[in-house]
């Protein structure tokens, strides 16, 4: 009776830790498209009246934001569409692994945006599209920022859940 009991206990805890994954990266699309809907919705309110390089900041707020709002919906339709409830111990460790390894690599690319905006702001100053160049420099550290602060925060707490996960390898 002591191992049915057992037996039972790992896909129990398997099935708890693949939804509260799930739970955590889903929250995470919402943020990222909550954030996209606001920037495409304001940047679009004030692009009509914004001038020089304000103008340019919310083009490309408004650009960039399309793009997370994609991503955020694709994400988001292959969390809430596929039955992560019935994974096997290795498909979870397979799929674990992978959303560390992307969000990862997103943290590399959050940091090169962020350098990216420094340096499209810094040449500005000496470039005839000041404007253009201050304003997409803005906006691209701005959503950098953003992606960086989002994508610490969901590694962190995936990292946080690891441990469960590998308690239940034999």
């Amino acid at each position: 009776m002591l191992l049915a009991t057992g037996a039972s206990a790992q896909p129990d805890a398997l099935a708890t830790f693949n939804l509260q994954q799930s739970g955590i990266l889903r929250i995470g699309m919402f943020v990222l498209g909550g954030w996209a809907l606001l920037n495409i919705l304001i940047g679009s309110f004030r692009l009509m009246k914004a001038t020089r390089n304000k103008r340019f900041f919310f083009q490309m707020n408004i650009y960039w934001n399309i793009v997370n709002l994609v991503i955020a919906s694709a994400a988001l339709y292959s969390l809430l569409t596929t039955d992560i409830a019935n994974y096997t111990l290795a498909q979870s460790l397979t799929q674990h692994h992978w959303f560390k390894k992307v969000l990862y690599l997103n943290i590399g690319l959050d940091i090169a945006y962020l350098m990216m905006g420094i340096w499209l702001q810094e040449r500005s100053r000496f470039s005839p599209k000041t404007e253009q160049l201050k304003g997409w420099g803005q906006a691209i550290v701005l959503q950098g920022l953003f992606l960086l602060v989002l994508d610490v925060v969901l590694t962190a707490m995936l990292e946080d859940k690891a441990p469960t996960l590998h308690s239940l390898i034999p």
